[in-house]
């Protein structure tokens, strides 16, 4: 495998890749990691603990790994190329290119901005050849013609007019047929239902591990950083990209994962 550490920032937003990811006194968040309110960082250590951490955050970070591998199957061929947006240590990288004897013949390339996160996915998939790990913005980094994109947990920390100028660039890089999977937070429709769904949210990161304290320190620490938006708004996102072809395909709780195709 490959791997560059070449900084390719050029996002229209300021990067908090200077913010320290634990610092003592500060409020922690879980896993051992600690940050301010609108504080939160994927710099530094929080590489190391990554892992642990979402899977203690997010109901269906692994279940969305299995729907991400087999929908790649779909559509990419021996000698094809696909892509992970906000490949972060490499998990899903690997399962990708791996997933299928296609998969396995086919290239794989990861993009991520902070430095200690592509670090870790270089050695997480250091003994695949058709894996390349790459440090870059993914708002400005060019995309070759491909045959599948997949970004999970990662396009609802862009603003969101980055975010769509990104859908709008993985639909242009898609072959005719390809696809896009995209998997994010998302809010209820009404006040209500948010408030239901989040305190089903929180009541499951408590049987996770997580202590109450460390769960509002976390929301605290995403003011600001997270933007999640509708199910509605992101259909009409992929939409206006140029997608034609949207489906839900998983769901649990506030988490939910698309499949739009070219």
């Amino acid at each position: 495998m490959t791997g560059e550490l070449v900084s390719t920032d050029t996002a229209p937003y300021p990067s908090r890749s200077a913010l320290p990811a634990q610092a003592p006194g500060r409020p922690p968040v879980g896993d051992g990691i600690a940050a301010d309110t609108g504080s939160w960082t994927f710099a530094g250590e929080v590489s190391k603990v990554f892992v642990d951490h979402v899977r203690h955050s997010v109901p269906l970070y692994e279940q969305a790994h299995v729907i991400a591998c087999d929908l790649s199957s779909c559509f990419v061929g021996p000698m094809g190329l696909g892509y992970e947006l906000g490949s972060s240590t490499g998990q899903l990288l690997r399962q990708l290119a791996t997933h299928s004897e296609a998969n396995a013949a086919a290239r794989w390339i990861g993009i991520d901005r902070e430095p200690s996160m592509t670090a870790a996915a270089i050695q997480h998939c250091r003994d695949l050849d058709n894996v390349e790990c790459i440090q870059a913005d993914i708002t400005g980094y060019p995309l070759d013609t491909c045959d599948f994109v997949a970004a999970h947990l990662t396009l609802q920390f862009l603003p969101i007019d980055a975010r769509a100028r990104v859908a709008r660039r993985v639909h242009d890089a898609l072959r005719p047929g390809g696809a896009f999977f995209m998997c994010d937070k998302v809010l209820a429709p009404d006040a209500r239902l948010e408030d239901l769904i989040t305190t089903l949210h929180y009541r499951w990161k408590r049987r996770s591990g997580l202590s109450p304290e460390e769960i509002l320190n976390k929301k605290e620490s995403l003011l600001g950083v997270l933007q999640p938006i509708t199910t509605s708004d992101n259909l009409a996102m992929l939409s206006q990209a140029g997608f034609t072809s949207i489906v839900s395909v998983v769901k649990n709780l506030c988490f939910e994962g698309f499949i739009a195709v070219k």
